[in-house]
């Protein structure tokens, strides 16, 4: 309700497609409708002004604001148990969680190989973009690739 009309909070990543391991965090972005007329914000300012807006928050610690990425976000816990990344307006992610969501509905088997590939590759310590390894979602869409080609 302190977002204002026309904003909303929506989750994607691994935890709603399918393919996350014990522990995962949760991904979400605070996004305006796309209907709303509103002048383009500056995302590391406004990411601030949700800072101040959760810190008063008993369920939620920021732990870092990343202002510099291409797409800023906060990490934060819920409760301090949940890992959360909070973006802005990064509604890119969406449409690829639902789609890996849909291969996961097909077989088990789907999100099972996706799963031990992405163990494989965090305990080989060759996954995390931030360290300039492939991603976790590169790895999943090369799972899906590989199943899909003879």
């Amino acid at each position: 309700s302190n977002l204002g009309q026309g904003w909303g909070v929506r989750a994607f990543g691994s935890t709603c497609n399918g393919f996350a391991r014990h522990g995962s965090d949760l991904d979400a972005t605070c996004c305006r409708e796309a209907s709303m007329n509103l002048p383009e914000l500056f995302l590391p300012d406004l990411l601030e002004a949700m800072a101040m807006l959760l810190e008063v928050q008993p369920n939620f610690t920021i732990v870092e604001k990343v202002t510099s990425a291409r797409i800023p976000i906060l990490r934060m816990k819920f409760r301090q148990v949940l890992d959360v990344d909070l973006s802005l307006q990064n509604i890119e992610p969406l449409p690829n969680t639902q789609l890996l969501r849909s291969y996961v509905s097909l077989d088990a088997c789907i999100r099972d190989l996706g799963l031990l590939v992405k163990l494989w590759a965090h305990s080989a310590g060759v996954c995390g973009a931030p360290k300039g390894h492939l991603s976790a979602y590169s790895f999943t869409l090369m799972v899906i690739y590989f199943l899909q080609v003879d």
